[in-house]
C-alpha cells in the first residue's frame, strides 16, 4: 500500500507511472505489505485463477520469495529504474533521495525477484529494438 499521496501519469520511462503528489524527503516509507489490501499468491493459488485473471496480475503483480505480489493502488504502475528513487529497507519501500512532487516514482525490479526482473528487462529491450 502507498503511504503517500500519488497519481497515475503518463511515463517517459514505460506507458503509466506513479508520481509524487507531494514531497517526499529521503527517508520517508513509500510503500509497505498491508494484508487485506495486498495480496500474495502461492504459485499453486495463481494457477488455479482464471486466465484473465492470471494475464492481469502478471502485467501488474511483482514476484517476491517466489510467491506473486499483488497491489491493488497505483503502486502496480511503478516503473523500474536501474537508478531508482526508492530502495527496500525494514520491511518498507522507503524514498533513497528527495522526490519533489510531481516527479515520477520509480523502484529497481531487481531487488524483488532476478528471474522475473532478467525475463522483464529483455521484454523492455526488444520493444525499444522493435520497428
Amino acid at each position: 500500500m502507498l503511504l503517500v499521496k500519488t497519481y497515475v501519469d503518463r511515463s517517459a520511462v514505460h506507458g503509466l507511472g506513479v508520481f509524487a503528489a507531494q514531497h517526499i524527503r529521503k527517508g520517508t516509507k513509500v510503500w509497505r505489505f498491508v494484508e487485506g489490501f495486498d495480496r500474495f499468491y502461492s504459485p499453486k493459488e495463481f494457477a488455479r485463477l482464471p486466465k484473465p485473471a492470471r494475464e492481469y496480475i502478471l502485467q501488474y503483480g511483482y514476484r517476491v520469495d517466489g510467491e506473486i505480489l499483488l497491489t491493488v493502488d497505483h503502486d502496480h504502475h511503478m516503473n523500474h529504474s536501474t537508478n531508482a528513487n526508492t530502495c527496500w529497507r525494514n520491511g518498507h519501500i522507503v524514498a533513497k533521495r528527495d522526490i519533489p512532487k510531481g516527479v515520477e516514482i520509480t523502484n529497481d525490479y531487481r531487488l524483488f525477484d532476478r528471474a522475473f526482473c532478467a525475463a522483464f528487462l529483455k521484454k523492455a529491450r526488444k520493444r525499444k529494438t522493435d520497428p
